[in-house]
């Protein structure tokens, strides 16, 4: 990997806490494609309030739920439940965000996050990060 691919992957491990196998891959491929598409991944995710209409816990209970719904990779479920966590959401708020994606994604997509949430849980989780208690209101 080249010293820029390097430099790539530490700024989105600062910003994010991890890196997924697919920004190990674009860094050797391409790490000028890396740093754009981190920059915009960080800024969407991270950018300031100012001028935003959604904080940070409401972007990542958006994102719970767009990730189960389409994609439903546990890592990125995994991650912006751990988000939307970290900045105030309670364990139901993140449950009843993946639930909103079994309308658009049929109740297998709900499933599937369920099932990533109780590894999570039970200490298996693929990202890492710490993972918050339960907070009871489930």
């Amino acid at each position: 990997m080249t010293p820029e691919g390097k430099a790539e992957l530490d700024k989105i491990r600062e910003v994010r806490g991890y890196t997924l196998p697919f920004h190990e891959y674009l860094a050797e491929l391409n790490p000028e494609l890396l740093r754009r598409y981190g920059n915009l991944a960080s800024y969407t995710l991270f950018g300031d309030a100012e001028g935003r209409s959604l904080d940070l816990k409401t972007r990542f209970l958006v994102l719970v739920g767009v990730t189960s719904a389409v994609k439903g990779d546990r890592e990125g479920v995994e991650w912006a439940a751990v988000r939307a966590i970290q900045n105030g959401a309670t364990w139901k708020e993140v449950y009843e965000a993946a639930f909103m994606a079994a309308l658009p994604a049929g109740i297998p997509a709900f499933e599937a996050s369920c099932r990533t949430f109780k590894a999570m849980k039970e200490g298996e989780a693929l990202v890492d990060l710490e993972v918050p208690e339960d907070d009871g209101e489930t």
